[in-house]
């Protein structure tokens, strides 16, 4: 494990990449299936993955609750970090699933196709980015 926190986020975040990858060429078929790894508790890979999640799940009370215990509040920018990544792992998390046909096709009639919301979502991000960065370099030359 890195050292520094931002070295661990990043660790993170490629680790999460690796196992999304994964996850994504698995099938449904393949979850009843005996696994052999000692956290499945002797069952399948359903019992596997639903471990996996419930570990962290209780990790990261544990690091919430370490830092509240110990009156480590984040930054109001760190506050914003955060609270966007949730937000971006709820909207990734409705698109896992979508077929590419469903995922070409409209939210509802009329309406913008999830594949549409997808790169609106990302434009107005990039968008944002350019405009902090555009804004911090003016401030630095003034």
């Amino acid at each position: 494990m890195a050292e520094t926190v931002n070295a661990t986020i990043r660790e993170l975040l490629d680790s999460t990449l690796e196992t999304m990858q994964a996850l994504l060429e698995a099938s449904d078929p393949e979850l009843p299936m005996p696994s052999s790894h000692v956290c499945a508790q002797g069952k399948d890979a359903w019992a596997l993955i639903t471990n996996d999640i419930d570990h962290e799940i209780i990790h990261s009370g544990q690091v919430h609750e370490g830092r509240y215990e110990a009156r480590i509040t984040q930054s109001p920018m760190a506050r914003l970090i955060a609270e966007w990544f949730e937000e971006r792992s709820r909207f990734i998390g409705g698109l896992v699933g979508l077929s590419d046909e469903e995922f070409n096709s409209e939210t509802e009639e009329g309406e913008w196709t999830y594949r549409a919301v997808a790169k609106h979502v990302l434009l107005v991000e990039q968008d944002s980015l350019k405009t902090l960065a555009s804004d911090r370099a003016q401030r630095g030359a003034a």
